[in-house]
């Protein structure tokens, strides 16, 4: 059985998000959990009100606490009626309402519940500044230990199949792992998977041989499954690889991000940020 978590905030970007999770679980035996953070409590204890002032203050509180739990309710209750004999047959819904922010809680539950993938809905790309600057999915990706899928609002990708996988690989450790466990999630679609590594300077025998060493690694591993490798050159990183993903009609973008000394993190932080708002495909995140 495969366990996705996919946080709820009623919005439209959201509400995408989970309708890809329920697609993506009709393909498994699953267990999806609906999470809404409630976070309006926090300022109860951060402003300095009057006894008047806090009474309206809870009233009111106590009265979008009642309002997001009816919407849970009333969203759950809808998925399950809509749901198709293979999705009843196939997944166990689960729900949880929860006190706190979203970054804060999604990677307790996640670590509590042994999650497979946390599906999260993110902004189409460029939408405000703050997007740019931070976002909650971001923030989670920073936090979790779990795989996080990042689905646009308006993303295009067809919910019942994932045909063609773009898997970012720098030929590390860590990577032989990861595209164990993205092999592990596709394993039910007819899916084709790119493995693309990322230079500046293409042909370097050094990344030529690191390229055979993990194509070997994979078609002795992974015989059943198709496997294209490529070794992209660019001046720009995040221009190079949107530009093969439209090139290759990519439905999914898949890296692994991992742990870096101080001037390594310090020159790549942004990377995977960058990626939330420059594609308008899903992005999965594994981690070290």
């Amino acid at each position: 059985m495969i366990k996705l978590l996919v946080p709820v905030n009623f919005s439209e970007y959201s509400l995408n998000a989970l309708k890809f999770g329920l697609t993506l679980a009709e393909k498994f035996p699953a267990e999806i959990t609906i999470l809404h953070c409630f976070g309006l409590y926090e300022s109860k204890s951060e402003l300095n009100l009057t006894e008047v002032e806090k009474g309206k203050l809870r009233q009111e509180v106590e009265k979008h606490e009642e309002e997001a739990r009816e919407k849970l309710n009333r969203l759950t209750l809808d998925k399950v009626s809509g749901m198709s004999p293979s999705q009843k047959e196939n997944i166990t819904l689960k729900v949880r309402f929860e006190y706190g922010y979203p970054e804060d809680v999604i990677p307790k539950i996640s670590q509590k519940e042994n999650c497979d993938v946390i599906i999260m809905g993110t902004k189409t790309k460029g939408e405000t500044i703050k997007e740019l600057l931070g976002s909650i999915t971001g923030d989670v990706i920073q936090k979790v230990t779990a795989p996080v899928l990042a689905v646009p609002s308006h993303s295009v990708v067809d919910l019942s199949r994932i045909g063609k996988v773009l898997f970012l690989t720098e030929f590390e450790e860590q990577d032989y792992f990861s595209i164990h466990r993205l092999i592990r999630i596709i394993t039910p679609f007819d899916t084709e998977i790119h493995a693309v590594h990322f230079c500046y300077k293409k042909g370097e025998e050094t990344e030529m041989l690191k390229m055979e060493k993990f194509k070997a690694y994979c078609d002795s591993t992974y015989r059943n499954h198709k496997i294209i490798y490529h070794i992209l050159k660019g001046k720009d990183f995040v221009d190079t690889i949107e530009k093969y993903v439209q090139e290759h009609n990519i439905d999914i973008l898949a890296m692994t991000r991992k742990k870096r000394n101080f001037l390594q993190r310090f020159f790549n932080a942004s990377i995977t940020r960058k990626l939330l708002f420059h594609t308008d495909i899903p992005l999965l995140v594994f981690h070290a």
